[in-house]
């Protein structure tokens, strides 16, 4: 039997362990398939399991998808990440991705990704679509990863011929099989990498400050060895996660894939940094080091790598031997500070996620311990614990910038400058009273999105609004409690805490209440169902709903 998909059934086991309330409508066979999606979601997106509850969609008429990532990017790209999950009991044998299964998908991004198609959709996969669809016509042009997750084997011939008739050639969108061996590199990522790297030519070696640093040349396939053996086991410290394609990787695999441009891709490109706590190589050679590595980690250019080793993996039949990287290899001993001082300076494009950068952050160490004292635990960094009643520095963060920082346009969709553009804003003079509150409010307007009754006008903003309710009821609270938010401290944390766990659903009540009547002053006068989900979703993106209307109730 195959001790990967062991590990993984034991893990499934645990999540459906540790969170009875999301699986309690479920059959059996239905929480096992439920709770692998989370984890293979988790996994992909290299995030906490209580993060990845909220990008789930699987159900009846799910259109093909069982879970949704949203994120925008440079560029008036939006990158989108589609997830369809299967999950066998049948440990012993190993089965293909089912042909019919990635037929579906193929129609599920040629219908999604066209505003003018018909499709019909659960509410779930409805509000995603209405929202990356509502992206679209602002002119943003979307790019697709959809990833097959299953416990087994990757798609046969027909699967592939369903994604070749449909997509070759199409730069905009990608299928990629992602399965237990893979989600294992994220379970034991935590554990160090000790390897060995071939230089070719000459190279530099200096030692200063009592750091020693190597620069020289790699061959691009010891890249794709590296990234092989390794995979994203290597970026563990790097700042952005790959997502799917933009202008600058497509720029990438063009220079790679140009007979005339391959040749000089070593001075077309920045080149990859790592760091390492010690290296060693023959001094007494001149040239072609081979260098013995402890702990590496690549913490600048995990993009580059990415593309290369998706590159050549796609094109055997080319000779990429002779074509060359820039490495920097830093020494830096076991110096966590002096790796994400080097990691932050390093990266000056556009990051994803800084939030390992600032885990050391005093900020962050204080709200740990603050909420620990109230009996909370708050992950300042990424784990794989299976448990969502943690609350993980992404939640807090986009639940802060949302309820007490009056930011909720912006709080859905800049997950990925949370920990860098907006991190003062959002920490900032943040205690953990005030943090938790934030996101148990935030948590309640989020699991009152999923409920089907109510009225009419408000069931027609309640898949999108949930950060808006979120901030009405934080203000509302605090008038209730005649307090300023610099009064919510750990000495009336639980009175406030009580007050809204005994009046949240008529809290609820009133902030649906309020801002569908707001909304219907901003349609001037227009019934709420009557407008169109992608119009409606496009409302909560934008400031002036907020700053127009509601600042002023």
């Amino acid at each position: 039997m195959d001790i990967a998909k062991q590990i993984i059934d034991q893990r499934v086991n645990k999540i459906i362990e540790d969170n009875p309330g999301i699986f309690a409508k479920d059959d059996p066979e239905r929480r096992r398939s439920k709770a692998f999606l989370l984890l293979g979601v988790a996994a992909y997106l290299d995030i906490d399991i209580a993060e990845a509850e909220q990008f789930i969609t699987d159900g009846g008429n799910d259109g093909g998808f069982d879970a949704a990532y949203i994120v925008e990017a440079q560029d008036a790209q939006l990158n989108v990440v589609l997830f369809q999950s299967k999950y066998t009991r049948n440990l012993e044998k190993d089965s293909n991705f089912p042909a019919n299964a990635v037929e579906k998908a193929v129609n599920t991004v040629r219908c999604v990704f066209d505003p003018s198609a018909e499709i019909e959709l659960n509410p779930k996969s409805r509000r995603k679509v209405d929202e990356i669809r509502s992206f679209i016509l602002d002119g943003q042009i979307p790019y697709v990863t959809f990833v097959m997750l299953n416990n087994g084997l990757t798609w046969n011939k027909d699967g592939q011929n369903h994604i070749d008739y449909a997509f070759k050639g199409q730069e905009q969108v990608r299928f990629l099989h992602f399965c237990h061996t893979d989600i294992i590199g994220y379970i034991r990522r935590t554990d160090p990498i000790h390897t060995q790297l071939s230089l070719s030519g000459k190279g530099v070696q200096e030692d200063f400050n009592y750091k020693r640093v190597i620069l020289g040349r790699a061959s691009v396939k010891e890249i794709y060895e590296l990234m092989e053996r390794y995979g994203d086991r290597l970026l563990e410290k790097n700042i952005r996660r790959y997502l799917g394609k933009n202008t600058v990787n497509d720029g990438i695999v063009r220079t790679l894939l140009s007979d005339e441009k391959r040749p000089n891709f070593f001075f077309f490109n920045n080149g990859v940094t790592m760091t390492c706590e010690k290296f060693s190589y023959n001094g007494l050679q001149e040239r072609d080091w081979i260098v013995r590595i402890n702990r590496l980690q690549i913490i600048n250019g995990g993009q580059t790598c990415k593309i290369i080793h998706q590159t050549l993996k796609e094109h055997p039949e080319i000779d990429f031997s002779q074509i060359y990287i820039l490495v920097r290899l830093y020494e830096v001993g076991d110096g966590e500070d002096v790796i994400q001082d080097i990691t932050y300076a390093t990266n000056s494009q556009s990051p994803v996620d800084f939030r390992d950068l600032k885990s050391n952050d005093d900020r962050q160490i204080l709200l740990e311990e603050g909420a620990g004292n109230l009996g909370y635990i708050y992950k300042r960094k990424r784990d794989n614990l299976s448990n969502t009643n943690v609350i993980p520095s992404t939640v807090a963060a986009e639940s802060v910038l949302a309820v007490w920082r009056e930011k909720p346009h912006l709080a859905k969709y800049k997950r990925n400058e949370f920990f860098d553009k907006y991190y003062a804003d959002i920490f900032d003079d943040l205690n953990a009273a005030q943090m938790i509150m934030a996101v148990l409010i935030f948590r309640f307007c989020d699991s009152m999105r999923k409920r089907t009754g109510g009225g009419i006008r408000e069931l027609a903003h309640r898949p999108y609004s949930q950060y808006y309710l979120a901030y009405l009821i934080g203000r509302r609270v605090l008038s209730d409690m005649e307090i300023g938010l610099d009064e919510l401290t750990h000495l009336n944390f639980d009175k406030v805490r009580q007050y809204f766990e005994d009046n949240r659903e008529a809290l609820y009540a009133w902030a649906e209440r309020v801002l569908g009547e707001t909304l219907e002053r901003y349609f001037n006068g227009d019934a709420l169902e009557d407008v169109d989900g992608r119009t409606m979703a496009a409302v909560f993106r934008r400031f002036d709903l907020i700053e127009r209307y509601l600042k002023q109730i």
